[in-house]
C-alpha cells in the first residue's frame, strides 16, 4: 500500500492524539535512554548537550544505532544495576498489591485506515529488521519469542523507572481482566513474570489486546492491566508506550 493512504487514530481517555504528538514523546524517551546509556559506559557519540538539541527523528534514529552496536549480553552487563534496581521495585510492588484485585488500566483506542490486521500480521509473521524491537520503540533493549508463544523482554514498562527483564505468557485459561468487548472479536491476552525469579504477581500484570478487522483497516483496544500498587505515573505512561509501540509498528509494516 502507499504510505499516504495509512491513517493511524489514537484516543487516550477519550481524547485525540495526534501522531505528531507521538512522535514527540518517543523524542523525548529516546534522548532519556541516550543519556542513561551513556552514564552506564556505552558508547554515545554525542555530548550530553548535543543530545539535548536532537530532533525527535535525529534523537530516535540515534539510539536505533547506538542499540545496533550492543548484543543481549551487552545490554545485560551494562545494565546490570538498573535491571537489579527495577526487579527490586515490581517485588515491592507485588508485595503491597492485591493480586488480581483492583488492577489499573492503561488503555489506549487505535483505528487504522488503509492498511488491515492481515497485513500485519503477514509482515509480523516474517523475517523482521534485526533492530525491529529497537525501531517499534526507544525503550525496548530486546525482545525474542512470539506473541503466539510467549516473549522474553526487557523494557521500561510506563516510560518510567529502569528497564524490567520479564517474561510474557500467553494465557490458557478464560480469564479476563475486563469483560471482552462482543464488538472486537479477535483477543490477544496474556500475564507477565519477572525474568530473575518468577514473581508473578499473582497473575496481575497483564496485557489484554481485542481487534475489530474493518473493510478499510481495523480498531483496536490495546490495554495493559497492572497491579493496584503500581504508581498512577506508570499508569497513564505506559498509555504512550503502547502509542508509540503500535503506531511504529503499522508504519514499519506498511512500508515492508
Amino acid at each position: 500500500m502507499m504510505k499516504d493512504q495509512l491513517q493511524i487514530g489514537i484516543k487516550m481517555n477519550g481524547q485525540t492524539v495526534s501522531q505528531e504528538q507521538v512522535t514527540l514523546v518517543a523524542g523525548y524517551r529516546a534522548k532519556h535512554v541516550l543519556h542513561a546509556m551513556q552514564s552506564l559506559g556505552i558508547d554515545v557519540p554525542l555530548t550530553a548537550s548535543a543530545i539535548n538539541y536532537l530532533s525527535s527523528a535525529a534523537a530516535i534514529q540515534q539510539l536505533i544505532e547506538v542499540k545496533a552496536q550492543l548484543s543481549p549480553a551487552d545490554i545485560k552487563a551494562k545494565y546490570q544495576q538498573p535491571l537489579a534496581a527495577a526487579d527490586d521495585f515490581w517485588r515491592a510492588v507485588a508485595q503491597r498489591s492485591n493480586g488480581r484485585e483492583q488492577l489499573q488500566e492503561s488503555r489506549i483506542d487505535l483505528s487504522v485506515t488503509g492498511f488491515s490486521m492481515q497485513q500485519l500480521q503477514k509482515v509480523l509473521g516474517s523475517e523482521l529488521d534485526a533492530n525491529f524491537a529497537a525501531r517499534i520503540n526507544p525503550e525496548h533493549f530486546y525482545s525474542d519469542g512470539s506473541v503466539a508463544t510467549g516473549q522474553h523482554i526487557i523494557e521500561t514498562f510506563g516510560c518510567f523507572g529502569e528497564p524490567t527483564e520479564m517474561d510474557l505468557h500467553v494465557e490458557t485459561t478464560d480469564y479476563t481482566p475486563v469483560e471482552p468487548d462482543p464488538n472486537y472479536p479477535l483477543k490477544m491476552n496474556g500475564y507477565t513474570t519477572l525474568h530473575s525469579d518468577g514473581t508473578d504477581f499473582d497473575g496481575g500484570f497483564r496485557a489484554f489486546h481485542q481487534i475489530k478487522p474493518r473493510e478499510d483497516g481495523f480498531g483496536a483496544i490495546l490495554a495493559a492491566y497492572v497491579p493496584s500498587a503500581t504508581p498512577k505515573e506508570i499508569v497513564s505512561g505506559h498509555q504512550w508506550h503502547l502509542a508509540i509501540e503500535f503506531s511504529e509498528m503499522i508504519k514499519y509494516a506498511a512500508t515492508h
